[in-house]
């Protein structure tokens, strides 16, 4: 009688580490997810463990001591990064000076939350922008102050929709350093007023535009600047926004914004 082949016991995850990484996901928070993908010898870690690396810590474990040491240090350099997993080879004698032998195969699996687009009023040219970018990949929010434009039936796609006066919108859609902003507003007044209470709360988001011609590009700048907010910043506003192509209706433009959103994301704008 022929023995029966060994195979290694799986390793039992904490339902606890897999609620987490659905908690970092809901609240957009960059995660790295290391798993001991294989193990040769007698290594600290077993196969399939797993551990979560976030901006303020981790949690559960590939083995501790120096290997995790390791993994941790490489985990946090891709935090965030736009980038691909990661293999890690570790021969835990030869590279790390531990006593027990053994190697270790980690994968680093970076989950970085989609771009975060933030439309400021919710017109026509918002309701093609809202489709057209989630489709790209985008997480959108639609603010506008008139209770009956942001509405599910108007915009399905949108993850959140903010029904609020405007400088309460920009409030509550908590912009940042990382988001992609974009103006659309009823009226050029609006749309100063939602740029400037952006700029008071983040100085340089990723991309912030307005909709209009390069005769209100002047004007809305130098508005700007007279308002006190720096030339420079003025200058790196995207008025008229949109790559030129030509676009006439509000899809078009739609699209032509999309196009330069996605420019903006992969390092590609002009």
């Amino acid at each position: 009688m022929k023995p029966r082949p060994s195979h290694p016991r799986p390793v039992r995850v904490p339902s606890a580490l897999h609620r987490r990484l659905a908690e970092l996901a809901e609240a957009r928070e960059p995660v790295v997810v290391v798993t001991v993908a294989a193990t040769g010898g007698s290594p600290p870690g077993k196969a399939g463990a797993k551990m979560l690396v976030t901006a303020d810590g981790h949690e559960g474990t590939v083995g501790g001591g120096k290997v995790e040491a390791t993994a941790l240090e490489h985990a946090r350099r891709l935090l965030g990064a736009d980038t691909g997993p990661e293999i890690l080879k570790v021969d835990v004698v030869r590279d790390l000076g531990m006593s027990c032998g053994g190697t270790m195969t980690l994968l680093l699996e970076p989950h970085t939350p989609p771009p975060r687009l933030v439309i400021f009023g919710a017109g026509h040219i918002a309701e093609a922008l809202c489709h057209l970018a989630a489709w790209a990949g985008f997480d959108v929010t639609v603010c506008d102050a008139r209770e009956e434009w942001v509405t599910g039936e108007r915009l399905p796609e949108a993850r959140e929709r903010i029904h609020a006066p405007w400088e309460e919108a920009v409030e509550r859609a908590h912009p940042d350093a990382r988001s992609f902003l974009v103006c659309v507003t009823p009226g050029h007044a609006f749309d100063r007023e939602v740029v400037r209470a952006v700029l008071a709360l983040v100085e340089a988001p990723r991309y912030l535009g307005v909709v209009g011609s390069r005769r209100k590009a002047a004007l809305f700048r130098k508005d700007l600047e007279d308002a006190g907010v720096p030339a420079e910043t003025a200058a790196a506003i995207h008025i008229p926004m949109g790559l030129p192509i030509g676009a006439a209706d509000p899809r078009e433009i739609a699209l032509s914004i999309t196009a330069e959103l996605v420019a903006t994301l992969r390092g590609a704008a002009s």
